[in-house]
C-alpha cells in the first residue's frame, strides 16, 4: 500500500509494512481462534499471556493516532480506484473481509460484474447459541457484504436500514456459501439484498437501504 497522497484526511488507513502487517493479523486471528477453543493448564495460559503481553508492548510504541478507519476514503470520498472491485483491499482494515484486521474473521468476496459471491467460515469466537453463528455477527457480515455491493458497483454510501431473516441456524466453523446484489436504486437510495446458506439452503436473508452521499455517489 502506497503512502498517503496529499489532502487525505489523517494517517490511520495505511501502513508502509503492509505484507508483514498481515502476517501478524493472520497470526493474531490464529491466537484468538486457538483461545477460543483451549482449555489449558494455568502454566501453558500463563505462558501464552506473556507472549501475547510481549506483542502488544512491541506494537504500543508504533501507534497510529491518526482517524482510523477501515478502507481507502478520503477527503473527497472514495479513492484507490484501482481496487474498487476487491473488497480486500478497498477495504484492508474492514472488521469482515480485511487481510489487516485481526478481528476478521476468513471471509472471501469475490466480484462478478453484477453480483458478489463469498464464502465464510465463522469459528467459536463467533458464536451465539449451540453450534450456531451469533445473529449479531450474521448482521455484521451482511452489512458489509451488501455494503461492499454497493461499492463495487460505484453506488457506496452509508447503511440507512438493514432488515435481516433469521431462516434457520447458521453453523459455525462450516463452509458458508454468501451472496449480495442490488436489487434498485431509487435517488439517492440503494437497495441491495444478499443471502448466507448452508448445505444449498438460506440460512439468513436480508435487504439494506444504503443512501449514497455526494461524496459516494457514482458520476
Amino acid at each position: 500500500m502506497s503512502a498517503p497522497e496529499p489532502g487525505w484526511v489523517t494517517a490511520g488507513w495505511a501502513v508502509a509494512e503492509e505484507a508483514a502487517a498481515e502476517k501478524v493479523a493472520d497470526s493474531a486471528r490464529s491466537l484468538i481462534t486457538s483461545l477460543r477453543r483451549a482449555d489449558a493448564p494455568a502454566e501453558t495460559l500463563d505462558r501464552a499471556a506473556a507472549l501475547v503481553a510481549e506483542a502488544a508492548a512491541l506494537l504500543a510504541e508504533h501507534r497510529v493516532d491518526g482517524m482510523p478507519m477501515q478502507g481507502r476514503i478520503g477527503p473527497d470520498g472514495p479513492s484507490g480506484t484501482d481496487h474498487a472491485k476487491d473488497p480486500k483491499r478497498f477495504f484492508p482494515f474492514s472488521p469482515v473481509v480485511g487481510p489487516l484486521n485481526p478481528i476478521a474473521p476468513p471471509v472471501d468476496f469475490t466480484f462478478d460484474g453484477e453480483r458478489m459471491h463469498a464464502t465464510a467460515n465463522l469459528g467459536a469466537q463467533y458464536n451465539g447459541p449451540p453450534g450456531m453463528v451469533h445473529g449479531g455477527i450474521i448482521a455484521l457480515v451482511f452489512d458489509e457484504l451488501l455494503g461492499a455491493t454497493n461499492v463495487c458497483h460505484g453506488l457506496g454510501g452509508f447503511t440507512g436500514t438493514l432488515s435481516i431473516r433469521y431462516e434457520r441456524p447458521t453453523p459455525i466453523e462450516t463452509d458458508l456459501v454468501l451472496e449480495a446484489w442490488v436489487d434498485r436504486t431509487e435517488g439517492r437510495k440503494v437497495f441491495t439484498v444478499g443471502t448466507i446458506s448452508f448445505g444449498g439452503e438460506v440460512t439468513a436473508r436480508a435487504e439494506g437501504i444504503f443512501i449514497q452521499t455526494t461524496n459516494f455517489r457514482r458520476q
